[in-house]
């Protein structure tokens, strides 16, 4: 009866202990910043705007403190007069110290470079925040990036920007957007109200170089992408009363959708006209801006 009871109990402590090692076995570390991200930068001193996605892959061996971008991001470059540029992400490394501080590599392959400077390689200095759902950063302005072989288009242009986790989802309702071009000395604001792929109404409060405005918007529509593109779209609107900024009644803007649906951010599109409409002159082409827009 002894041994019966003592042999029970050794298959009990044998099944617990498979168990206890099952469960760690499954247990996975989850990196943050993990997953697709919608983002905008700007350099106001040469005109320079863009927007854009990327993905990445964090290593959990390395505590989530190093990782991949994955292939098929895109970098959109807009410069004021109407050049645009796009190249297609293909590799890069990204590299983080415990406080979230670090750097990110982003690898392309086109025969113009990213933003037309000729370079395939561009390095940033970035910031993870908000549990990983947002990443501040700006170019390095190193004439190699982090492999220490390959150019660095950073070194060409100072951007600064953000970027986003993705958020795939319709978007509706009144967005209060702050729009700035230090450049020219231009910065204002405007109400937007959007629904089912249309702008139906709003204002743009503008100051010019001291010269106050208010345009009156009358109509427009937007566009979503597919995916991960599905955070970044396109939006055109044309205004009453008042030219936009002194400008043109039209302006179209590149857009990236952040916190779920409740932000847009982005930049003024550089076209010449809307949608290549040659009858409706784009105030974005004489004002290339960045923005901001809340819910």
């Amino acid at each position: 009866m002894a041994r019966s009871k003592l042999f029970a109990s050794m298959i009990l402590v044998v099944g617990v202990c498979m168990f206890a090692g099952a469960s760690v076995a499954k247990a996975v570390t989850k990196c943050q910043f993990n997953g697709n991200y919608s983002f905008y930068f700007w350099d106001p001193d040469v005109g320079l705007s863009g927007v854009g996605y990327f993905g990445v892959r964090a290593n959990p061996a390395t505590k989530c403190r190093s990782g991949i971008l994955l292939p098929g991001g895109i970098i959109n470059c807009n410069f004021e007069g109407g050049e645009i540029y796009e190249d297609y992400i293909e590799d890069g490394t990204v590299n983080l110290e415990t406080d979230g501080e670090g750097t990110m590599e982003i690898e392309t392959n086109s025969s113009r470079g990213i933003c037309g400077t000729g370079k395939d390689a561009l390095e940033l200095d970035i910031s993870v925040v908000l549990s990983g759902k947002t990443v501040l950063f700006n170019s390095n302005g190193a004439a190699k990036v982090v492999s220490g072989t390959t150019p660095n288009a950073g070194s060409n242009y100072a951007i600064t920007g953000r970027a986003d986790k993705c958020f795939a989802g319709s978007i509706s309702g009144s967005y209060d957007m702050r729009f700035w071009n230090p450049n020219a000395n231009v910065i204002g604001d405007c109400l937007i109200t959007l629904g089912a792929g249309k702008v139906t109404g709003g204002t743009c409060q503008c100051n010019n170089d001291g010269t106050e405005s208010i345009s009156e918007i009358e109509s427009g529509a937007y566009t979503l992408g597919e995916d991960c593109q599905s955070s970044t779209g396109y939006l055109w609107f044309w205004a009453s009363s008042n030219k936009i900024c002194g400008y043109d009644s039209y302006l179209a803007l590149d857009f990236a959708v952040a916190q779920g649906g409740s932000e847009i951010m982005g930049i003024c599109d550089t076209a010449e006209y809307i949608l290549g409409n040659t009858k409706e002159p784009n105030t974005g082409f004489s004002l290339p801006c960045a923005f901001e827009g809340w819910l």
